[in-house]
């Protein structure tokens, strides 16, 4: 072996990618090959190191500090023992002690060369789309995958303290385990895939301290982005696709995993509320499928309600055990929305609603938009007049997407139903929040007098307006812009300051146009000489008016 002057940085970056994502396991059979001398050559590239490994035959090694440099020809996806092997052959030739870098990346001493590596090598070399194939097949049951992704998968997560990297050839290699699987099984498959790569993400992101959880959730949560999009894609073709015996029983499993999960009362990275109703959404026109999932939610609603009223009533009397009223309520909660949703497939809207009212507004508004969104687009009025008479109070006391989202329902049905003014009477309502939806749904309806009361009733001068509006309204109702101005004017006047009257002077000459656009000269002159009367004893303000021309 060879490495002239290899870089210590690059070694320690190194060091700290293998830390990151490698498992204990697969580091200590890297030490083992590393002690049996199969590293045959290091040397470095540029900013990069270039290694030859013998295991079952030659590999080709790359290291580098960037999570994409790493990468080993063997058949294993993923950080593999040959990296590590390779990383502490660098090390050695550097002048550092492989022996420490194992002890800080094990948490133990160095070891021998292990039982597990001695006995079986071939099986430690597969890929996992190898081992499926070799164990367990498209005729084992949904319970048999679980099991096995569970027991050869089921520890990834301790590799993802700050990345869901490692997860990626986990998923890519599930896949691929039923690649030729018929279109509804395959589909099926991978939506438990997706599902137990997510489930994977929420116990690594327990590692994260809490100094820095939030900046993790956020990286994590955009990271599998995709991968969700990817399970409500392939959960929109259970409709298209007849699911056949086995695929009721994929579906059925399914189901009961996702009600497991949205139930739990541990905190969660991922809404598994939303991804179960993603799951049932295509479902909900079977009646069969439909009446059996409402019982398992009766059963579950009656399980929660149950175990709430006896925490209640042990916790006056302290009884040791009794659940938490946080843990049962989450359950709960579920439980009531799941079944809301079934309702209002069945078109039980108000006892869906009912349902809603159960549970928290947060944990349910979403769920309520998209049926008022559903309600809408079928113009069913009474049915969406009762989603959003559910929703107003709720969208009265947030800001952001709820509110923005509430409006826009508003504004969709009064441009439906123009002559019924109650929807625009709800945007009103939120005023000032709902200033800006308000506005422009005036303008597009042409109700130009409405809009400029808004303004006034705002206390908007027309300085702070868009210009391209401006343009419009004096162009189409230029009388309606008067008030406006006369209202700005006052208020620069009433500023005291030499920049204020000019100001004044310039809304002046644009009201003047206005009146002339009327042909109200005559209203013009009156209005200016009442104006001149008022302030005259404003010296400063006579003055500028003088250079504005306004006087002669």
């Amino acid at each position: 072996m060879r490495a002239d002057g290899i870089s210590e940085t690059l070694l320690n970056d190194i060091e700290r990618k293998i830390s990151d994502y490698t498992r204990k396991d697969i580091i200590a059979r890297g030490w083992d090959y590393y002690a049996q001398g199969r590293v045959k050559s290091v040397q470095e590239a540029g900013s990069r190191l270039l290694a030859a490994v013998k295991g079952t035959e030659p590999y080709h090694v790359v290291l580098g500090a960037q999570f994409d440099d790493n990468t080993c020809d063997c058949p294993y996806s993923g950080w593999c023992k040959h990296i590590v092997a390779s990383y502490f052959a660098a090390l050695e030739l550097q002048g550092g002690e492989p022996k420490r870098a194992l002890e800080r990346l094990t948490g133990a001493g160095p070891v021998t060369v292990s039982r597990l590596e001695r006995e079986a090598p071939a099986e430690q070399a597969e890929s996992p789309a190898q081992a499926a194939a070799g164990g367990i097949d498209e005729q084992s049951s949904p319970q048999e995958w679980m099991e096995w992704m569970e027991r050869r998968f089921g520890r990834t997560w301790q590799g993802c303290r700050h990345t869901l990297h490692p997860l990626q050839p986990v998923l890519s290699a599930l896949k691929g385990a039923a690649r030729d699987w018929p279109k509804p099984l395959q589909a099926m498959h991978w939506m438990y895939s997706i599902l137990f790569i997510l489930e994977q993400a929420e116990r690594a992101i327990k590692l994260t301290d809490p100094f820095s959880r939030y900046y993790q959730e956020m990286s994590f949560a955009r990271m599998a982005e995709p991968w969700i999009e990817h399970y409500y894609s392939l959960a929109e073709r259970q409709a298209a696709e007849p699911a056949g015996q086995a695929g009721l029983a994929w579906q059925a499993e399914l189901a009961s995993y996702l009600r497991g999960q949205a139930a739990s009362a541990e905190p969660k990275l991922f809404r598994w509320d939303q991804l179960y109703l993603g799951f049932i959404s295509p479902l909900l026109a079977d009646p069969a499928w439909l009446q059996g999932e409402r019982a398992e939610l009766e059963r579950m609603l009656l399980e929660a309600g149950s175990a709430r009223q006896a925490a209640a009533q042990s916790e006056p009397a302290g009884e040791a055990g009794a659940p938490a009223a946080a843990d049962l309520e989450r359950g709960f909660a579920f439980a009531n929305a799941a079944l809301a949703c079934l309702d209002a497939a069945q078109g039980e809207d108000a006892k869906a609603v009912e349902r809603l009212r159960q549970a928290a507004p947060d944990a349910v508004a979403s769920l309520a938009l998209d049926y008022a969104r559903i309600r809408l687009e079928q113009r069913g009025w009474n049915d969406f007049a009762i989603w959003m008479d559910f929703l107003d109070p709720i969208a009265g006391s947030k800001r952001g997407n709820l509110l923005t989202s509430y409006l826009q329902l508003c504004r969709d049905a009064d441009l439906a139903r123009p002559d019924d003014p109650s929807w625009q009477r709800r945007m009103a309502d939120k005023l000032p929040y709902s200033y800006m939806s308000l506005a422009d749904l005036l303008l597009e309806k042409g109700c130009f007098e409405e809009w400029a009361d808004l303004q006034l009733a705002m206390g908007l001068r027309p300085d702070e307006l868009d210009p391209a509006d401006l343009r419009l309204v004096s162009k189409r109702a230029p009388s309606v812009m008067i008030p406006l101005y006369h209202q700005a004017v006052e208020g620069w006047i009433a500023m005291r300051n030499r920049q204020s009257y000019r100001m004044a002077v310039k809304q002046l000459k644009k009201l003047e146009k206005l009146y002339a656009a009327e042909k109200r000269t005559a209203e013009w002159k009156l209005y200016l000489d009442r104006t001149v009367s008022k302030y005259q004893r404003m010296r400063a303000f006579q003055e500028e008016l003088r250079k504005g021309t306004m006087l002669k």
